[in-house]
């Protein structure tokens, strides 16, 4: 019969803890489709505010499906940064708050960037990129 005393108990329950962090953050690394970003996590906020992407016009399920994964979307009638074609898509443009941010133009947070992520993952988002007004 095998015993489990609290000497190997507790180094099994610190070796169990040592590692989810690490662990959450190479899953995340690996699971977010960077292919996708035009853009990384360290200059996720160079833009002026947003990053937009291109959906399938009519869709209102899948774009209800990326508003819940990113509150604030909203559809246009434009072609955007994102180069939408008017007559079969809808420009998305995903607002970027200033909490979402580590500096203006800089790097951002873990939480938005696995947000972004999370929406580029959808397999008819073909990319995200910055936004910019002219």
């Amino acid at each position: 019969m095998l015993r489990l005393t609290p000497a190997v108990l507790l180094l099994t329950g610190l070796s169990a803890c040592a590692t989810p962090h690490a662990d959450a953050e190479a899953t995340a690394k690996e699971s977010c489709p960077t292919a996708k970003l035009a853009f990384t996590r360290e200059d996720g906020c160079r833009n002026d505010g947003a990053v937009e992407l291109c959906l399938p016009a009519g869709d209102a399920e899948l774009l209800a499906r990326v508003q819940a994964l990113a509150p604030g979307a909203r559809a246009l009638s434009s072609r955007g940064r994102a180069a939408c074609d008017t007559a079969s898509e809808v420009l998305v443009v995903l607002p970027l708050e200033e909490q979402d941010c580590e500096a203006r133009h800089g790097a951002l947070r873990p939480a938005a960037w696995e947000r972004l992520c999370r929406v580029a993952a959808l397999p008819q988002v073909r990319a995200l990129v910055p936004t910019w007004y002219e």
